[in-house]
C-alpha cells in the first residue's frame, strides 16, 4: 500500500507542477501583452505636442516608465521631459498656454514652489484623440545644482501619462 501511497503522491505533484507551469506560461505571455500594450501607450505620449522642446530651449532629460497592472487593474505609462530655458517662469506659463491652449485644457495650479508656474490638463477639444491622457508641466527657477546652459532661468519638466487601453 505503501507504494501505491507513493506513487498517487508523485502523480499529484507532478500534476500540480505541470499546472504550475501552464499558469506561469499563461502570466508570462499576458506580461508581454501588457509590456507592448504599454510600450505603445509610451511611444503616443513621446508623440504629443506637449512633449517637445521649444525653440531656443536645451533639453536635458527625457524618461519614460510603463504602466504595468493586468487587465483588470491598469497603472499609468509616462514620459517625462526636463528642458532649461532662458524665459521666467511666469514667460514659460504664459508661452504654454499661448501654444497649447487651442489643443489642450491646461489650469494653472497654486501649489508650486514661489515664482515657479505649474499647470495640469489634458487634450482638447476631442479627449477620446487622446484618451485616458494628462499632462503636467511644472516651470521653476534654475538652482546650481541644475546642468543646466548658462543663462538659463527656468528648468521646464513636462510629465504626461496614460492607461492603456482595456
Amino acid at each position: 500500500m505503501s507504494s501505491q501511497g507513493d506513487r498517487a503522491a508523485a502523480l499529484t505533484g507532478r500534476l500540480a507542477g505541470v499546472a504550475a507551469a501552464v499558469v506561469a506560461a499563461a502570466a508570462l505571455a499576458g506580461c508581454a501583452n501588457t509590456d507592448a500594450a504599454d510600450q505603445r501607450v509610451i511611444d503616443r505620449l513621446a508623440k504629443l505636442d506637449v512633449m517637445t522642446v521649444p525653440p531656443g530651449a536645451v533639453e536635458l532629460a527625457r524618461t519614460s516608465s510603463r504602466g504595468g497592472g493586468n487587465s483588470a487593474i491598469r497603472n499609468a505609462s509616462s514620459v517625462t521631459l526636463v528642458y532649461a530655458t532662458t524665459q521666467t517662469p511666469a514667460e514659460v506659463g504664459k508661452r504654454f498656454h499661448a501654444r497649447f491652449d487651442p489643443t489642450w485644457h491646461f489650469k494653472d495650479n497654486g501649489a508650486v514652489d514661489l515664482g515657479g508656474w505649474r499647470a495640469s490638463g489634458g487634450p482638447g477639444p476631442d479627449p477620446d484623440a487622446e484618451p485616458d491622457t494628462v499632462a503636467d508641466v511644472t516651470a521653476r527657477r534654475v538652482t546650481s545644482a541644475d546642468k543646466a546652459p548658462g543663462g538659463t532661468q527656468s528648468v521646464v519638466t513636462v510629465s504626461a501619462s496614460a492607461t492603456r487601453p482595456a
